[in-house]
C-alpha cells in the first residue's frame, strides 16, 4: 500500500535510529510466519512488536487506521525490493537527515 521513512519521534525512540522505514500492508491479508511477535503499546496508542530472540522492530498498528500494518522494512527478506518513495512526519525529522525526492510514479525515489 505504501512504502516511506518515517521521521516521528516516537518511531526514532522505538528503533534508535534517524527515521525508518516502513511498508504498509492490508492487516486482513498479513500472517505472521513463524511465532508470535512480542507487542507493546507506546505512549501514542501504538501496537509496537518486536523479536524476543534478537530485538528487532517489526510492526506498528494504531486504532486511527484499523485495517493497516506497517512492518519495517529492514526487517524484511528483501528491503531493497521496497525503497522509500515518500517521507511521512518531516516536520519532526533532525536537521540533517534529507528528504526522498518525489518519486516520478514508478516507485522508487
Amino acid at each position: 500500500m505504501h512504502q516511506a521513512n518515517c521521521h516521528c519521534a516516537n518511531c526514532r525512540r522505538a528503533v534508535g535510529a534517524q527515521a525508518v522505514a516502513w511498508i504498509t500492508v492490508a492487516s486482513s491479508g498479513f500472517l505472521w510466519e513463524q511465532e508470535e511477535p512480542q507487542r507493546y503499546r507506546t505512549d501514542t496508542g501504538a501496537r509496537r512488536t518486536f523479536c524476543a530472540a534478537c530485538g528487532t522492530s517489526l510492526s506498528y498498528e494504531h486504532d486511527s487506521r484499523p485495517n493497516e500494518l506497517d512492518l519495517t522494512t529492514g526487517s524484511l527478506d528483501r528491503p531493497e525490493d521496497f525503497p522509500p518513495n515518500r517521507d511521512v512526519f518531516p516536520e519532526e525529522k533532525l536537521s540533517w537527515v534529507n528528504l526522498v525526492k518525489p518519486s516520478d510514479g514508478d516507485g522508487r525515489p
